[in-house]
């Protein structure tokens, strides 16, 4: 156990814990987080009409082409936002030189709309979803990369002090967006290229390799040794979100479709492995409560407010788990056991496939029903999953409570 936390620690830990500060990657995260609350919004208006329950379909169903167009206008733009907003984020984090995150961003939508362009010199709307998310992204970098290169050289148009600071910037930034416009213009329209195409070309293997077991399972299991030894797993590994979210665009529109979702690891499917958080820690906290330690059964009481709402520190922390070689083994084992359990009946189509992007907080089977469209047997399957779940912690929490408690009679 030693050496396995020693290699986590010592070997996994601190390349991952770079990756994750470093500029480019950093910006991308900033910035998509700006698209959750659009992507929580769009889906309250597409499951608002899909309710599994007939009486209320049949109320809103001469509605849902109304109602439905919510979606279209928040999901339906995340790309087009992520443009600006990553920019933005991507101009922020330079700290040699100061770059107006503004002036970037917009800059960076015009070159994201120029990137679109169809053969016929349209702007095609269908890219400013999550089909679009990876150019957004590219144009967001690369438009903040030449801001940056300009400015540092000094390359740029400067006026006397008594012309307007808002002028002034705004001219500052001419020949560097020129440049960038330019470039992004010749490669799509003049050369032809179709950057979306390039990109999901290339980038297909990833989603493919999210979307299978074997695939996710590893993600997962690096989350969780980074949770292991204190690091946030999710904010490390928050470079994957845009292939999660890729594929809850496309769930997302086949459910409104009426068609079988394609993807199974969409962005919502780890609300069937978060029971209370990371882990699956839930059913520990309720362990906790029933202790014959006072000290666990204080800790559970105070700690399950927040672990039904997904919050999970005071326990990662307050038992501790981090660190813990007790609590490393069934942390680690109940998060890829859910996983693949899910993964496998999602699979099967036993229980429903995420098609709705809902806020982290709400608490199980509430999220299960939610995420999935409203699915019956998926809230079945998160009862069960509590059980399973409590199975996993219950020997490792006993060894540790067991010690605890000889320790106290001593």
């Amino acid at each position: 156990m030693n050496k396995i936390l020693d290699f986590v620690e010592n070997k996994l830990a601190p390349p991952l814990t770079k990756l994750a500060r470093q500029h480019h990657l950093s910006a991308v995260k900033d910035g998509m987080m700006v698209t959750v609350p659009l992507t929580i919004i769009g889906s309250i208006f597409l499951l608002i009409p899909n309710i599994p329950i007939d009486a209320i379909k049949q109320f809103f169903a001469p509605y849902a082409g109304m109602i439905t167009t919510v979606n279209s206008v928040t999901i339906g733009i995340v790309a087009l936002i992520g443009a600006g907003s990553v920019a933005y984020h991507f101009a922020l984090g330079y700290t040699d030189i100061r770059i107006d995150p503004l002036i970037t961003g917009i800059v960076s939508i015009a070159g994201f709309l120029l990137a679109t362009l169809t053969e016929e010199f349209g702007i095609d709307v269908s890219l400013f979803g999550t089909k679009g998310l990876f150019t957004a992204i590219l144009v967001a970098l690369f438009t903040g990369m030449v801001m940056h290169f300009f400015q540092k050289r000094d390359l740029v148009i400067h006026f006397p002090d008594t012309v307007p600071p808002l002028v002034s910037k705004s001219f500052m930034s001419l020949i560097p967006a020129f440049v960038s416009l330019t470039v992004i213009w010749l490669v799509r329209v003049i050369l032809g290229i179709n950057v979306n195409q390039l990109l999901m070309d290339c980038f297909s293997p990833f989603i493919f390799a999210l979307n299978t077991l074997p695939g996710f399972l590893v993600f997962m299991f690096i989350r969780s040794m980074l949770w292991s030894i204190g690091i946030h797993g999710g904010a490390v590994l928050a470079v994957a979100d845009p292939f999660f979210l890729t594929m809850f665009g496309e769930n997302a529109a086949a459910f409104a479709a009426g068609t079988l979702p394609p993807y199974i690891t969409a962005s919502g499917f780890t609300m069937f492995v978060f029971l209370g958080g990371g882990g699956a820690t839930l059913p520990l906290v309720l362990m906790m409560m029933r202790s014959k330690d006072k000290g666990f059964s204080t800790l559970g009481k105070l700690c399950l407010p927040a672990s039904l709402f997904e919050i999970n520190e005071p326990v990662v922390f307050g038992v501790p788990l981090v660190m813990n070689p007790y609590m490393m083994i069934p942390y680690t084992l109940s998060t890829l056991t859910l996983s693949a359990g899910t993964y496998i009946l999602m699979t099967l189509n036993i229980i429903g496939r995420p098609v709705a992007n809902i806020p982290w907080t709400i608490p199980p089977l509430f999220s299960h029903y939610l995420v999935t469209g409203g699915n019956i047997p998926a809230v079945i399957w998160g009862v069960l999953e509590l059980v399973i779940a409590g199975c996993i912690y219950y020997p490792f929490f006993k060894a540790m409570e067991n010690q605890r408690l000889q320790v106290t009679e001593e």
